[in-house]
């Protein structure tokens, strides 16, 4: 009888732990992914400028899809939760060069199978930055 229990036992750890595994390189491709796509977002922002958070919100988003696809990265561009926000501004409406900006870029927690408790937290990247040029400049 003790031999059928370390059997199923063993059999329930060789299930388990690449199912761990797998879990634990979901959640680390997720986050280098989303790393390496919020940096190319802030270096937009931050070379590209706009004229209100709507229009650069839009754009960001744009560029994302555009990166995302280029990419080929597993990220679903619907779950991608993206602000931008200025913090330090010399104008209050108008963007303009050296206004500082947050980039916050967040996903729920990806899970590779259920058969595994996870925290119902998101991973999320801020980012800072400073509008070096505006597009409005380059015209």
């Amino acid at each position: 009888m003790g031999q059928l229990i370390a059997a199923i036992l063993n059999v329930m750890v060789l299930l388990v732990v690449p199912l761990g595994i797998l879990q634990a390189h979901t959640v680390i491709q997720a986050r280098n992914e989303l790393l390496e796509v919020s940096a190319a977002a802030a270096k937009f922002v931050s070379n590209h400028g706009g004229m209100n958070e709507a229009l650069i919100q839009q754009e960001v988003r744009a560029y994302i899809s555009r990166e995302l696809t280029e990419k080929r990265m597993s990220l679903s561009e619907p779950e991608l939760a993206v602000t931008v926000t200025r913090i330090r501004a010399a104008d209050p409406i108008l963007w303009s060069h050296e206004d500082e900006f947050v980039l916050q870029m967040s996903i729920p927690f990806p899970q590779f199978t259920k058969l595994i408790p996870m925290p119902a937290k998101t991973l999320q990247v801020i980012r800072q930055g400073t509008i070096n040029v505006m597009d409005y400049d380059l015209s």
